[in-house]
């Protein structure tokens, strides 16, 4: 990656009793097929979930792509995971 690569962001916060649980749930997803361009992290902080998704260089069109669809991904865990407390 050169001086002009770009990096993209994305940071999702959701209030929630649950905060804790709803990170330690998302752990597993963290570690497994996860691109060496993207990274993703997810914490509690005072009743928040914290979810920080980090895509490397995203001057590719496919690299955004997948940092939106790694968000829906994690919405749809996290609703999960809410549905089943």
């Amino acid at each position: 990656m050169g001086e002009d690569s770009l990096d993209c962001t994305a940071t999702l916060i959701l209030s929630s009793k649950d905060a804790d649980v709803l990170a330690k749930s998302l752990k597993p997803d963290n570690i497994k097929n996860v691109p060496n361009y993207l990274s993703i992290d997810c914490k509690s902080d005072n009743e928040k979930l914290i979810c920080t998704i980090k895509i490397l260089d995203c001057s590719d069109p496919k690299k955004i792509m997948s940092l939106k669809n790694t968000i829906d991904d994690l919405l749809i865990n996290i609703k999960s995971v809410v549905d089943s407390i």
